[in-house]
């Protein structure tokens, strides 16, 4: 997990300015040694205190799917009980990381693109069609994190959750059997013989 070991970057000079390197790559930060590179650096610094999975400088360069699910993983690792984080393993690993671990830019993943891998879900026959639909919200909710952390735009969000889910009977789907009631203990008695 990219998590600070109370140390920050270093605050380095590469010729005549200012940069600091996290997670591989450059963050120009002005000329060496002005007052406006130090600024630049401490502002820097503390954004990466105060969100540690920060993977890049906010609008330098593209974010990857691959480089915001590892970010979100990272934080819901932090955040949620192990059962909701291995489901976004499953969605992240499995599947999104299948189709789109590449470098492809998480706005240039469309409407289109989870239904890609909604679809890829339910030719794996492994989940039901309900579980589908709620793995393809968990997808939603990964680019809704990715706009609340400034590291996808909110009409990329937008677009992905006007994707309707699956209806019942949609090809190639199945849904589990409803769940009996329990039998609690009282209604027992009334039928034993003894």
């Amino acid at each position: 997990m990219p998590i600070l070991k109370n140390r920050p970057p270093k605050y380095q000079r590469s010729g005549k300015y200012a940069v600091v390197y996290y997670h591989g790559k450059r963050n120009f930060l002005g000329l060496y040694g002005s007052q406006e590179s130090k600024v630049a650096y401490a502002r820097f610094v503390a954004e990466i205190q105060a969100n540690p999975t920060l993977i890049v400088s906010k609008g330098e360069t593209k974010v990857t799917i691959k480089e915001l699910t590892a970010a979100f993983l990272d934080h819901v690792a932090l955040t949620a009980d192990s059962k909701t984080y291995s489901h976004y393993r499953v969605i992240v690993l499995e599947f999104l990381a299948k189709l789109y671990g590449d470098n492809t830019s998480v706005d240039g993943f469309r409407p289109s693109s989870l239904k890609l891998v909604r679809e890829d879900m339910v030719q794996s026959r492994r989940f039901c069609r309900k579980l589908v639909n709620k793995y393809a919200n968990l997808i939603i909710a990964i680019f809704g994190w990715g706009v609340e952390n400034e590291l996808v735009s909110e009409t990329t969000w937008r677009a992905l959750k006007a994707v309707k889910p699956l209806s019942e009977g949609y090809p190639g789907t199945f849904d589990n059997a409803e769940r009996e009631p329990v039998i609690i203990a009282s209604q027992i008695r009334q039928f034993s013989i003894f």
